[in-house]
């Protein structure tokens, strides 16, 4: 706990003590979401933000008073065209009651919503690692089962699971809390297994602890219970992914409607009213500057609880070179001629080095994506600079800039990085087919060793040099395992890293895997129909984000072309219901920025909803943010 949580609890901690009945709900949502912190001092928590929300939020609303005065204007109008006596008299002193009330209601409004979705927020947690724990379950059972075969009892495996908690998520995540309850509460295993059961919010996970219990106690066969649990959750998973698709589904209508929808259907109401004026573009500024990205950095945000990524990034790897001194005491003789064609070849192999590490310049690119920025970032700052020269400082016409820039700085790191997803993609799909085969000539009695060598040259397309590699370093290191956790860090994804960790623990365990090798191939199957099916299922979301973005698109395109002309410019007079002249240039970039604001957050959110990282809607953003410039700038 905090310095802010102590804080909370001396100025609200008697009043949520007070009234504990009342939060029920939240201790077991703290307990569930594994949060950590006592359900008082969270409590009190939320009485502090939301004291201090409202008061920023009178202090906000007092600073911003050009803007009330603006909304009482309105309202003026408003209340006139309906004929009321006294209306002077509510026009002269009304404005100052107008704007006070106003300020109470919209502080006191958000202190209750940050209030209340602090309370909220472990039970909208609890609920989403629910839907994690049901996903990973499957996995972690398979990797438990692996284990179990070589004879490791449950306290053993448990401990071998918490130490890739990174691999299988939320399910081993659960077991660690188990292991907590064992090792520092003092708790048997069995005692520790229930109240697991008891906390958990996942019913599938508590059915699977109800049913271990029974075995434990009744002295029944783990091996064969957890064979049996395997073959059960790849049966039933299918469907529990489409239940967390439906969920996705659900957030992607609401990203559609609420944050797309809305903005612009506020856009079009301060315009079709003849709220066009000073006034009403500072507005249009506030919703497109600020209300816009806010909305999507939380909806994003949100998505990133939700989701799951489909891989994952391991630790570097550091490689560092020690001088070996196995010979130091050998003594040698070396001619002046054999010592001259020593120096010629070690000159040889150094300059062959440089050529091979300049022949191909881009394949560390390949490896790491991220490397880009090393070269974009400088190009895209020093474009930036040398774009302000001879321009006037002002974020209104820096747009060029600040857009092109963007596509300097991303689109490189676009490329590569795509092109890594792809080599993965193909990667994991051939890895079923690859342990399939090793599984198959396993059961014959060859080694794991002797099986991979043999596979190595069977063409297996994009893994036969993943293979061919995992071969080599066999040759080198003369270890399996250490050859298979360099293929896992090549390719660096959690399909991969949970086949190769299930294949490395059960053959230190048992000399027979070829049991293992079939779990790991139906492991990986399922993990690469999960995914192929999560891509096919969101692509149609994926077209309703586009289509809501070209409907974004066209709306505003129809106000600058048919609406702005209409209305008299700036050195015009004013007539008709608008009560000033416009700058028609500053709605017409305005609505640029909105669809490219708009273009680069739907791509974002894209990109999570379909593989669950930021990194995968770059593309989409890069892309509709190129079709809003280039259609504001050529048909505008």
């Amino acid at each position: 706990m905090n310095r802010l949580h102590k804080i909370s609890f001396a100025l609200f901690g008697k009043y949520v003590k007070k009234n504990k009945e009342d939060y029920s709900g939240l201790q077991l949502a703290i307990k569930q979401s594994h949060f950590g912190i006592p359900w008082d001092f969270y409590a009190s928590t939320a009485y502090f933000f939301a004291v201090i929300v409202f008061v920023t939020g009178l202090v906000s609303g007092y600073l911003l008073m050009p803007l009330w005065h603006f909304f009482y204007t309105v309202y003026l109008k408003a209340v006139s065209q309906t004929g009321l006596k006294g209306f002077e008299l509510l026009s002269t002193y009304y404005e100052p009651v107008f704007v006070l009330f106003s300020l109470l209601f919209f502080s006191l409004l958000l202190s209750l919503l940050t209030y209340y979705s602090i309370i909220t927020y472990p039970t909208l947690t609890a609920r989403i690692r629910k839907s994690k724990i049901d996903l990973t379950l499957p996995h972690v059972v398979a990797y438990m089962h692996a284990l179990s075969k070589g004879g490791m009892n449950l306290v053993s495996i448990f401990k071998s699971l918490n130490n890739h908690t990174d691999i299988y998520g939320e399910a081993a995540d659960e077991i660690r809390y188990i292991l907590i309850d064992t090792e520092m509460h003092g708790n048997d295993l069995v005692t520790s297994l229930k109240n697991a059961a008891i906390q958990t919010q996942s019913e599938k996970f508590k059915d699977f602890l109800d049913n271990l219990v029974n075995i434990i106690e009744t002295g029944g066969n783990v091996e064969y219970f957890l064979s049996n649990m395997v073959d059960y959750y790849q049966r039933t998973t299918e469907a529990d992914q489409n239940m967390y698709l439906e969920t996705l589904g659900i957030l992607a209508e609401t990203y559609v409607t609420v944050f797309v929808a809305g903005p612009l259907f506020l856009i079009t109401l301060i315009i079709v009213m003849g709220l066009v004026g000073n006034s009403s573009l500072l507005l249009l500024k506030f919703i497109v500057y600020l209300v816009i990205p806010l909305c999507a950095a939380l909806f994003s945000t949100l998505l990133s609880t939700v989701s799951i990524n489909n891989s994952i990034e391991t630790n570097k790897i550091y490689s560092v070179s020690k001088k070996i001194k196995h010979y130091d005491n050998i003594r040698t003789d070396i001619l002046e001629d054999d010592e001259r064609r020593m120096r010629k070849l070690f000159r040889s192999l150094r300059w062959t080095n440089i050529y091979q590490s300049r022949r191909t310049p881009f394949k560390k690119l390949f490896s790491d994506p991220f490397k880009t920025f090393y070269i974009s970032a400088p190009a895209a700052v020093i474009f930036f600079i040398l774009s302000l020269y001879n321009r006037t400082i002002n974020i209104d016409l820096l747009d060029d800039s600040i857009i092109l820039s963007t596509m300097i700085l991303l689109v490189p790191f676009m490329f590569f990085y795509n092109m890594q997803n792809r080599r993965i993609r193909l990667i994991e799909s051939s890895v079923p087919g690859f342990l399939r085969r090793l599984a198959g000539i396993n059961d014959v009695g060859m080694p794991l060793a002797d099986a991979i060598k043999s596979i190595s040259r069977i063409n297996l397309g994009v893994l036969s040099t993943e293979v061919k590699h995992i071969y080599k370093d066999l040759v080198w290191s003369n270890s399996v395992n250490e050859s298979l956790f360099k293929f896992e860090r090549r390719v660096r994804t959690v399909a991969i890293s949970r086949v190769v960790i299930l294949i490395a623990k059960a053959s230190e365990t048992t000399g027979n895997i070829k049991d293992v090798l079939r779990v790991a191939s139906n492991d990986a199957a399922l993990a690469e129909k999960l995914r192929r099916q999560r891509v096919t299922t969101m692509v149609s979301y994926t077209v309703v984000v586009y289509i809501s973005f070209a409907v974004f698109l066209l709306v505003l395109y129809v106000f600058a072309t048919m609406f702005l002309p209409v209305i008299p410019d700036s050195s015009e007079s004013s007539t008709g219901m608008f009560s000033a002249a416009i700058d028609k240039e500053a709605y017409i970039r305005l609505f640029m920025h909105a669809t490219v604001i708009q273009g680069f957050f739907s791509g974002i959110i894209i990109g999570q909803m379909t593989a669950g990282r930021i990194y995968d809607g770059l593309n989409h953003s890069v892309l509709m943010m190129g079709v809003a410039y280039v259609f504001f700038i050529f048909f505008v």
